[in-house]
């Protein structure tokens, strides 16, 4: 997929893109859930707001914000739940192996994490 830092007149933050990339969230996905979002809220952020929208089983959500200038500035989006292969689903099975395992298992795994293997 190209993504691009100058999206339909929104400036797109490398974070956000990695982001976009890592999950296998389309920009055109995110563009429209901006543009169009079933639900727009409040961000956790001074100034942010989240854009919501449904497509069939998943929902995408953008965080956006305007600079001084009144330009939007998209700053993170993900998918829920995570696409088949992404970044996210790779978190998602390790947690549960994480949980699923016994005290020994834990400790494994955590010291695994921490030197890197």
């Amino acid at each position: 997929m190209q993504y691009q830092q100058h999206y339909h007149g929104a400036i797109w933050t490398n974070h956000a893109i990695d982001r976009m990339r890592g999950r296998g969230l389309s920009q055109e996905w995110a563009y429209e859930t901006f543009a169009h979002a079933d639900t727009t809220l409040k961000g956790k952020e001074s100034g942010t707001l989240e854009y919501v929208k449904r497509y069939n089983q998943y929902q995408v959500t953008v965080i956006a914000k305007q600079n001084e200038r009144r330009e939007w500035i998209i700053i993170s989006a993900w998918i829920d739940p995570p696409m088949p292969g992404s970044i996210d689903t790779g978190k998602k099975e390790a947690y549960k192996k994480y949980q699923n395992a016994s005290f020994w298992g834990k400790l494994f795994i955590t010291l695994r994490k921490q030197i890197g293997i």
